[in-house]
């Protein structure tokens, strides 16, 4: 059932520890996806439709009913498009509210699961019978992808880049038949963010930002840039990121810093406000005895901030509902900034 043309260009990049997400595993940065997220307008019959994801064309059913997400993202997706997946990966069972909303954990809890995006159970989805498979194949082990095929047709799915999660969260609707709701919920999401970029133009323009998180043990720190997948809201206010510094970085866009020691912390002194992950309070303040860290220009004029709980935006009402948390730091920030 499923047929492969005209391939679009295909993201890469290394691989790297979320450490500030509740959910931290090693993934892949990968450049933005051209595939764009609408349906082709073929038909290869009554039953089935021809869409484009990141490797190509795929004929999927026409009214998937079955489908199993087996990648982080689509099942947020999903859930805000009316449409609810027979199996998910491990995590929905866990209500912490910076893994993400509570609305997909109420919504998921209950689901059946395939394993971990990283480690997929393909026999767990096998049994669940598919009828359409959302994959982010960067994960996928050697021949899963191939053993995914011969189960139902795969929407293969990846986005990385400025804005780029928005074309990921698109294919995903026009997959479902539902390509004219994604569309409106991105024009929700597009308007609350220009109304927060007209409000704190100011801030914005004039400052810098590093957001920052710490490694496993709490010995190193790194930071992330423009595109990587920890920061698409402060992307879409036009944020600006501070430059990484030399020996900081291999050179990958889109890929978080290399963790260095807190030695090096110095290296922010090239950033106005620090945004520090959710839930690191501990972090910050095991960093208050670091004279170096003391004298870091944002610490001296007060501009450290924690970032927007659940910051890795799955879909388009998440990432309004991230808008809505980023105002109130924003207005914590003009404050001070214009003090």
């Amino acid at each position: 059932m499923t047929r492969r043309t005209t391939p679009a260009s295909r993201p890469r990049g290394p691989r790297l520890l979320a450490t500030a997400a509740a959910s931290a595993a090693a993934v892949l940065i990968m450049s933005a996806c051209s595939a764009g997220g609408t349906e082709s307008g073929k038909s290869s019959g009554a039953q089935t439709r021809t869409v484009t994801d990141i490797a190509g064309e795929v004929e999927v059913p026409a009214k998937p009913e079955r489908i199993v997400s087996v990648d982080f993202y689509s099942p947020a997706a999903l859930v805000d498009l009316g449409v609810k997946p027979i199996g998910v990966v491990e995590g929905f069972a866990d209500d912490d509210p910076n893994l993400r909303p509570l609305r997909y954990h109420e919504a998921l809890k209950k689901t059946a699961t395939v394993g971990t995006y990283y480690e997929l159970n393909v026999e767990a989805v096998a049994k669940q019978d598919p009828d359409m498979i959302f994959a982010e194949t960067r994960f996928l082990r050697k021949g899963e992808l191939e053993r995914l095929q011969s189960i139902a047709p795969v929407v293969q799915l990846d986005a990385s880049g400025i804005g780029a999660w928005e074309d990921r969260t698109l294919m995903i609707a026009a997959a479902v038949g539902k390509a004219e709701e994604g569309k409106r919920q991105q024009a929700v999401f597009k308007k609350r963010a220009d109304e927060l970029k007209t409000k704190y133009a100011d801030v914005l323009k004039k400052n810098t930002i590093a957001v920052f998180a710490h490694g496993q043990d709490q010995s190193t720190w790194g930071t992330y840039p423009a595109g990587h997948f920890y920061v698409p809201v402060w992307d879409a206010v036009g944020a600006k990121f501070r430059p990484f510094t030399e020996g900081e970085h291999k050179g990958e866009p889109g890929t978080v810093s290399q963790w260095l020691s807190l030695e090096q912390i110095g290296k922010l002194s090239n950033a106005d406000i620090l945004v520090h992950g959710y839930g690191l309070d501990g972090f910050v303040t095991k960093l208050s005895g670091n004279k170096v860290w003391n004298n870091l220009p944002a610490v001296k004029n007060g501009l450290v901030v924690e970032n927007t709980p659940a910051a890795v935006v799955s879909s388009f009402a998440w990432g309004t509902e991230s808008l809505g948390h980023l105002d109130g730091i924003l207005a914590k920030l003009d404050a001070k900034a214009g003090s």
